[in-house]
């Protein structure tokens, strides 16, 4: 039956070509919302079917409806990563759909252009980064070097971060080491990492479900909320909310917030999408929990201004990267 539908399309006009993607794409972001599988199923074959015998208008659709739809297969995913740049580009930096044998088989076939676009997703392993170095030029290396997301060897590292200007991969140096540094922490023991008194639940009128269901609806901000439980000293449900927003596991968030330094926390937060003002009420919070001097949280703040979104986005995807590593080895 796909087959046929499949011939049936690459036959028809390319007016009728043009609807048959208008109409396809969105239903398919439409049933990928309700998780209507066998729906998508369907979806993603007859795009699989025609995308070869399809204008590059046409594919330029798919590609930009379907780059953010996880339900994308990832035959589908490849075929728009292996187009023309323009088509391709998002699709290849920033698809959960593509494989890491996908990515590997980009790295060593396609150009120097989409080898960049792949350097610049939030998370690489470490031999899809020794792909890259390997056929890469000077402007891939750069990419590596700065994504704090790319996972390399320090032999690797040496190699494009020696590329860099020297005060620039001075700083590189810096944030990798501390990035790295977080990521060893977060698998510490409680009774090895430096932390304050155990973060309490208390008592509240409004719980964090009315919370999330109120910045849902629109009626209230997360700001808001942040701000709210900060004002009443409850770090408990603030790593609650962080947990919700971020999709970090809530006993890793609380673990975050009760560490003596600030670097894990503002990374979550900053990730999160969590403002400046908002951020500054959690170090008081913290400060307070802590018995720091409100010194140290005005410091916290002013390393969470300088902090990098993306560079933020990149290391929260890594930590869970690593968590989801851990916890698949230990099943």
């Amino acid at each position: 039956m796909l087959d046929s539908l499949i011939e049936q399309a690459k036959d028809i006009s390319s007016d009728k070509q043009k609807k048959l993607v208008e109409h396809v794409t969105t239903q398919f972001v439409e049933r990928a919302r309700l998780q209507r599988r066998e729906e998508i199923g369907t979806y993603n074959g007859i795009l699989e079917g025609v995308y070869d015998k399809l204008p590059a208008e046409e594919r330029q659709k798919i590609s930009d409806r379907l780059t953010d739809v996880d339900a994308t297969s990832s035959v589908l995913a490849a075929k728009v990563a292996r187009d023309d740049l323009p088509i391709a580009r998002r699709m290849i930096a920033e698809s959960k759909s593509l494989k890491e044998s996908d990515l590997l088989t980009l790295a060593s076939e396609t150009s120097q252009e989409h080898m960049l676009e792949i350097a610049k997703r939030d998370h690489l392993s470490s031999r899809l980064t020794k792909k890259l170095i390997d056929r890469g030029g000077k402007a891939v290396h750069k990419s590596l070097a700065l994504n704090l997301g790319a996972e390399m060897t320090p032999e690797d590292f040496e190699i494009v971060v020696k590329e860099l200007p020297k005060q620039m991969g001075e700083k590189v140096r810096h944030l990798r080491k501390s990035n790295e540094q977080l990521l060893e922490d977060l698998f510490k023991d409680e009774s090895e990492a430096m932390t304050g008194p155990p973060i309490e639940k208390k008592e509240v009128r409004i719980a964090v479900r009315q919370w999330m269901m109120g910045i849902k609806s629109g009626q209230v901000t997360l700001t808001k909320a942040i701000s709210q439980m900060a004002m009443e000293k409850n770090l408990y449900d603030i790593t609650l909310m962080l947990s919700v927003v971020s999709g970090l596991e809530h006993k890793h968030v609380l673990s975050l917030m009760n560490r003596f330094d600030s670097s894990g926390i503002a990374t979550l937060c900053r990730a999160s999408n969590i403002d400046d003002t908002s951020y500054s009420g959690i170090c008081t919070c913290r400060c307070h929990h802590l018995k720091f001097p409100p010194s140290t949280g005005n410091k916290w703040l002013t390393n969470y201004h300088v902090l990098d979104p993306t560079d933020a986005k990149r290391l929260l995807e890594l930590m869970m990267y690593k968590l989801t590593s851990v916890n698949g080895e230990a099943a």
